[in-house]
């Protein structure tokens, strides 16, 4: 591999760590920040039940964004054992 060849397949590497950076941020946020903070009410079980019922299609969401954010994750981890191998 010419080094051009290699610093072309860096900056690949490197452009989708970035996008899986930036959907990990994204789906991460919503779910593990903002769902909770919109349905969990601190000290009220009662509260936060009935918020969850309430908006359960929300509750799905957050919990769908949470899954998508681990496996996110997990492929980003492959980009960068990919980038170190690269160089």
């Amino acid at each position: 591999m010419t080094r051009e060849e290699e610093a072309s397949a860096i900056k690949e590497t490197a452009r989708v760590a970035g996008f899986l950076y930036l959907l990990v941020a994204v789906f991460g946020a919503f779910g593990l920040v903002y769902v909770p903070s919109v349905l969990i009410v601190p000290g009220d079980a009662a509260t936060t039940a009935n918020n969850i019922l309430a908006s359960e299609s929300l509750f799905r969401l957050g919990i769908v964004s949470a899954l998508i954010s681990q496996t996110v994750q997990i492929l980003l981890v492959l980009a960068l054992y990919r980038a170190v191998l690269i160089t």
